[in-house]
């Protein structure tokens, strides 16, 4: 598996455990490969050394049809579709302004701030948002705090915690729960495309742990993920729903075996 960079470094974790319990959950009497991590490297170079088949067996990153084509995706989606659920890193100056966002006309007028090669900036702007790509992660919340985007849309748990490892640099950000910019995006672990037997490991693993309740319940106790419940905790949401043209068709992503549901946040 790809290394982490420090500011991934709790949510590598949460992967690579994840990717511990699937292959043990899976093994079926076979010995439990050890996982290691290699050196850093962005996602699309991290796609070309799985097509290799040398440096790194197995990934976990956002999909898209261009990934599926190329690779061999598990497709169980590995929060549960929890990272679609888009909420915000904003300026705490900006709280009424995006108090007042209602639908996807009035978040045109404010401009978000991505990564580079994201699979989710083309879903931004295909909805007609503004987005500016910012090549260097942490500079994104430095765009933020000073108003050069109004707005960094994440994961509906990803926020609390990159917020809280900058807060003494970025005194005056802060997530925005109320507002959720929906759409269907899955995280996946993925195999070179001839590896289809850790496929189904994987696979065979990650729907054990789905049957016996072990793939929720790490979610709920691990800290990328655990600030997330219960799920309807924030009263009042909004949501804004757009499309993701780039999900492979076939994405079941109504299936409550694998994704969370909207009713899983009114309960």
């Amino acid at each position: 598996m790809a290394a982490a960079k420090p500011d991934f470094a709790i949510a590598q974790d949460y992967f690579v455990q994840l990717l511990r319990k699937a292959l043990e959950a899976g093994a079926n009497g076979r010995t439990v490969p050890i996982i290691s991590e290699t050196h850093l490297m962005e996602q699309d170079l991290g796609v070309q050394e799985m097509i290799r088949g040398k440096k790194v067996d197995v990934y976990w990153m956002g999909t898209d049809l261009e990934r599926e084509r190329k690779l061999r995706a598990v497709r169980i989606p590995l929060d549960r579709g929890l990272i679609g659920h888009r909420r915000f890193i904003i300026q705490k100056r900006m709280k009424g302004a995006f108090d007042g966002v209602a639908d996807i006309n009035a978040l045109r007028s404010y401009s978000a701030c991505q990564g580079v090669d994201w699979p989710d900036t083309r879903v931004l702007r295909n909805a007609g948002l503004q987005v500016r790509e910012i090549i260097n992660f942490e500079r994104i919340f430095q765009e933020v705090a000073t108003l050069h985007c109004e707005y960094f849309p994440r994961g509906y748990f990803e926020g609390f915690s990159e917020v809280e490892q900058r807060k003494a640099t970025y005194p005056d950000l802060m997530f925005y729960e109320n507002l959720i910019l929906n759409y269907p995006f899955a995280l996946y672990f993925f195999v070179n495309a001839r590896d289809e037997e850790l496929a189904r490991w994987i696979e065979m693993g990650l729907e054990k742990m789905i049957d016996s309740g072990d793939f929720v319940k790490h979610m709920e106790d691990h800290p990328l993920t655990r600030v997330a419940f219960p799920l309807n905790k924030v009263k009042n949401l909004r949501w804004i729903n757009v499309e993701n043209t780039g999900m492979p068709a076939g994405t079941d992503y109504k299936n409550p075996r694998y994704w969370f549901q909207p009713e899983d946040f009114q309960k």
